[in-house]
């Protein structure tokens, strides 16, 4: 977690991925990095697609493209978050993410 840049990891499981904005995700019953990085997905998608001020999200978008090696955008986030940030779907977001986040897969429905 340390490629991720995350700020830390509290007594509670939870990756603390940007303290400033109280972005964070709980690794609790993740078995696996596999399972962590799909969390992570979805506890940033939201934020960075629709929920925090510009210059938050731009700045925690660089560091999940520079760390998922991935051109995704804004919109981009918002639109996964919309289709796939349900804990019910974490095996559908570990695949998304090694297909390499076909966003173009998606429903392209208006959010």
């Amino acid at each position: 977690m340390q490629e991720f840049k995350c700020d830390f990891i509290n007594r509670f499981c939870e990756i603390i991925i940007d303290e400033p904005t109280n972005t964070y995700v709980s690794i609790n019953e993740c078995k696996s990095i596999e399972d962590v990085k799909g969390r992570i997905l979805m506890s940033m998608c939201r934020p960075i697609g629709k929920g925090l001020e510009l210059s938050h999200a731009n700045r925690l978008l660089e560091r999940f493209n520079t760390y998922f090696n991935s051109e995704l955008t804004r919109e981009d986030m918002r639109k996964i978050y919309t289709e796939l940030c349900y804990s019910s779907k974490l095996e559908e977001n570990k695949d998304f993410i090694k297909r390499g986040f076909p966003v173009h897969e998606l429903k392209d429905d208006e959010y």
